[in-house]
């Protein structure tokens, strides 16, 4: 039997407003169709476009559900998950177990999803190291492909910042100018304008936020452990 709600409980107000939509959705829709429920072909191209219509707000509809969800529901240990990582790789890897293939993907195609996710949980603000070698270049650097006064093409890796000034990704602390693969690279504050725009490039994957929360306790673990062994 269905667990009964609390009145208070933020899925029941997605339950109210998810039946609000289809049913306007249905009733815009419903003058386009015979008595029988099939589209008229006089009406099928406007029955066409506003389908398309009703889709974009279902979209951004299951988007809010899907992050509210996230928020009360975190994802368990031992799950096995594929994730898309650069140039159009996936990796599976096993949620929680910080392994190789845990640190393969959030450093090829995911490293923004891990920072994100240890920022959520630390408090620590982020950074996005920066090449310098396409900033010159007229074609990778347009004005429209400038985002807060860096080329969008300039963007590499993301950590997060730990208060001692320490770069934090899936392989562990680093010296500002000392990340492996991007040694003496500059690294600069990652702003909301930065997150937007990487969240939505096509240069950059979906941020797989969710299965990164379940590596962050691992890894602020090992770092403890380096801090003690020290």
């Amino acid at each position: 039997m269905p667990q009964t709600l609390r009145q208070d409980d933020p899925l029941v107000h997605l339950f109210a407003s998810f039946r609000t939509m289809s049913d306007r959705h249905k009733a815009a829709l419903d003058p386009y169709l015979d008595v029988e429920g099939y589209v008229e072909d006089d009406h099928r191209r406007a029955h066409t476009r506003r389908e398309r219509t009703d889709a974009l707000e279902a979209k951004d509809f299951l988007e809010q559900v899907m992050g509210l969800l996230a928020e009360h529901y975190a994802l368990p240990n031992g799950l096995t998950v594929t994730l898309p990582g650069t140039d159009g790789t996936s990796h599976t890897l096993i949620t929680g177990q910080l392994d190789a293939a845990a640190r393969e993907v959030f450093l090829h195609g995911q490293c923004h999803a891990f920072a994100r996710a240890l920022s959520d949980h630390t408090g620590w603000p982020m950074a996005v190291i920066i090449a310098d070698d396409c900033a010159l270049s007229p074609v990778l650097c347009a004005a429209e492909d400038v985002v807060e006064g860096v080329c969008t093409c300039q963007l590499e890796h993301v950590v997060a910042v730990r208060p001692d000034g320490a770069h934090i990704d899936i392989t562990g602390a680093h010296l500002p100018g000392a990340v492996p693969r991007y040694e003496g690279q500059e690294a600069i504050t990652l702003t909301d304008a930065l997150w937007s725009h990487i969240s939505r490039s096509p240069l950059w994957r979906r941020p797989a936020v969710d299965e990164a929360r379940t590596f962050v306790a691992p890894l602020l673990a090992t770092l403890d452990s380096e801090r003690g062994a020290a």
